[in-house]
């Protein structure tokens, strides 16, 4: 029977979708994660051939404060690896030791931050095949002894080599090499920093986060502003930081990330310095290589007890890459992370003001509070229409047609009415959650798939949901020849826009702007397995049934036999998708 494979087929896609199983590579480098064991997450086991890439370094011994070029390539000609991740390490401890000096536009390598040191490991920034790569390699000043390094090569998701060592390399710690400073003892060459909450609210406007922390002087990122005289803005950044990080504020007309002037608070290797950038369209970071004219720092900037600050005197109009004018209102995005010698990193922790500001004018006290309403009704609508409503409503045809025989509501058979009442409701709240999306983001927002697919998937599966009820009104008579084409379209097009939804619903989970703890997955899981065990419960049911009505006469002006048990899994099943879409819907609403 068409209906029973097709229904079989849908529940083993949705199965299989959400199995659990992780198989993904990592195409622009290694996670963090991975520094502990240096294995990839393939779900492969590592290859028992000999390698066939090695590690070439310059020279067997250098001193402290010098450097080391190392080399990754193949032993064998044509050779190419598509991902590595290497690391050195002392010898005798087996710790990691020393950083790696990558500039921000060698387009084959990064580093990564391993076990919270900067900089200490480097990796692939792209997942096409290299047959070399050349890194340098900065000792620990005043390091003195025997450094190895270890390096996994990926070859392909299947086929890759962990930990493979080079050979030994001599440190030798240098005559004029100086132990490194403590954070305690660079600070006390610095001048305190200045009471940068003074005047909130009365002489300056102050934004911060978290909530009312200007009060308490607990604020772990913050920004102030006032206009001076000569047509500038005295700008104040203050955060928290550790290490090789920034914190920096943009100015952006749109609140979203992209064509923004930025202004960077910035401890490198110990240097503190004001910049400023520009975040392409593209929300690439790109520093300019000299700052604007009018752009003039008010006092050094300061590093005390983990907190940055830096003071600038910023023109009102300027052009950076693009035209801009603080005079009139703008949004203030505020970001900080990992910084490198060129340019700042992507943020680790990032906000945005609730509404744009008059940088001139409102010198208020506000806070980084971005509304969630539209994001959280979207997220709740598209739970009610496919976990609740559209799971329900596909049951109705394929299993309950001979049930509630007989019964009818505005002349048409109840299951029927079920089954158009719940696509309704899930037609009429994808589509309302569709608008309320691109109404909160400001229309559509240019992502990669890869990256984040839920954008994609989400418009194909409303498109899908859209064009079902135009399909329905065009359905030929029972009777009609060709009515079993318009069966067989409708079903794909239902399921597969199902199948969509939930897939999306999943990756929604992962979004940061979702802001879902990850035991959305298990209640997901749970959906997905009722609603696998549902379909088959049924479909048990209705393959009983055709072999008794082979032998049995049915009266078809009552219902089928198993009415009972139909009704009785679909009420259960009911119940499960209800209190389950609820959980899901509490989980989005947030504490």
């Amino acid at each position: 029977m068409p209906s029973s494979v097709m229904s079989l087929f849908c529940c083993l896609c949705m199965a299989l979708t959400f199995s659990g199983i992780d198989v993904a590579a990592n195409p622009t480098g290694a996670p963090t994660t991975a520094c502990e064991s240096m294995t990839p997450d393939h779900g492969f086991p590592p290859s028992n051939i000999p390698c066939p890439f090695e590690i070439i370094l310059n020279q067997n011994q250098t001193f402290s404060n010098g450097s080391l070029k190392i080399t990754l390539q193949s032993s064998q000609p044509s050779g190419s690896f598509k991902g590595f991740l290497v690391m050195g390490f002392n010898k005798a401890t087996d710790r990691v030791i020393g950083s790696f000096q990558i500039p921000s536009s060698y387009n084959l390598s990064k580093t990564v931050d391993c076990n919270n040191e900067y900089e200490n490991a480097a990796t692939h920034k792209s997942n096409d095949p290299k047959e070399s790569v050349t890194l340098d390699w900065i000792p620990p000043q005043g390091y003195d002894g025997d450094v190895i390094f270890k390096t996994t090569f990926v070859e392909q998701l299947t086929t890759y080599w962990v930990k493979q060592p080079s050979e030994i390399v001599k440190v030798v710690a240098s005559e004029n090499a100086t132990p490194t400073s403590t954070t305690t003892d660079v600070t006390n060459t610095r001048p305190p920093l200045p009471d940068v909450y003074d005047g909130c609210g009365l002489s300056k406007g102050c934004i911060a986060t978290p909530d009312d922390c200007v009060k308490s002087k607990t604020c772990s990122m913050m920004a102030t502003y006032k206009k001076l005289v000569n047509d500038h803005l005295q700008l104040e950044i203050y955060g928290q930081v550790k290490g090789d990080e920034y914190v920096a504020v943009g100015f952006s007309t749109d609140s979203k990330m992209g064509s923004d002037s930025v202004v960077e608070c910035v401890q490198y290797r110990e240097t503190l310095e004001a910049y400023q950038s520009y975040n392409t369209p593209q929300r690439n970071n790109q520093r300019l290589p000299s700052n604007l004219p009018g752009f003039v720092k008010l006092n050094s900037p300061t590093y005390v007890d983990g907190y940055i600050y830096c003071s600038v005197q910023h023109p009102l109009v300027f052009n950076n890459t693009v035209s801009f004018d603080l005079n009139k209102p703008h949004y203030l995005l505020m970001a900080t992370g990992s910084t490198g010698k060129d340019n700042i990193q992507e943020h680790s922790e990032k906000e945005k003001s609730g509404m744009s500001i008059d940088l001139t004018k409102d010198y208020s006290v506000s806070y980084f509070k971005e509304s969630r309403v539209l994001k959280q009704l979207h997220g709740s609508f598209m739970v009610i229409a496919w976990l609740m409503a559209a799971s329900t409503g596909v049951m109705m045809p394929r299993y309950m047609k001979k049930t509630w025989v007989g019964k009818q509501f505005m002349k048409k058979d109840l299951w029927f009415v079920f089954h158009r009442g719940l696509m309704v409701i899930a037609w009429t709240l994808t589509v309302a959650g569709f608008i309320i999306i691109f109404v909160d983001v400001g229309g559509w927002v240019s992502e990669s798939v890869s990256e984040n697919p839920h954008p994609l998937i989400g418009c194909i599966t409303t498109v899908l949901a859209f064009i079902q009820p135009f399909m329905a009104l065009m359905r030929p008579l029972p009777n009609a020849p060709n009515r079993y084409i318009f069966n067989w379209a409708h079903m794909l097009v239902g399921y597969s826009a199902h199948t969509l939804a939930i897939t999306c619903i999943f990756l929604a989970v992962e979004m940061e702007e979702a802001q879902l703890p990850y035991e959305t997955y298990w209640v997901l899981t749970a959906h997905v397995c009722c609603y696998v065990g549902a379909q088959l419960l049924l479909t048990f049911l209705a393959r009983r049934k055709s072999k008794t009505s082979q032998t049995l006469q049915h009266n078809y002006s009552e219902d089928e036999r198993g009415t009972f048990g139909r009704k009785l899994i679909l009420a259960w099943y009911s119940c499960i998708v209800i209190a389950i879409s609820f959980t899901v819907i509490v989980f989005i609403a947030g504490p």
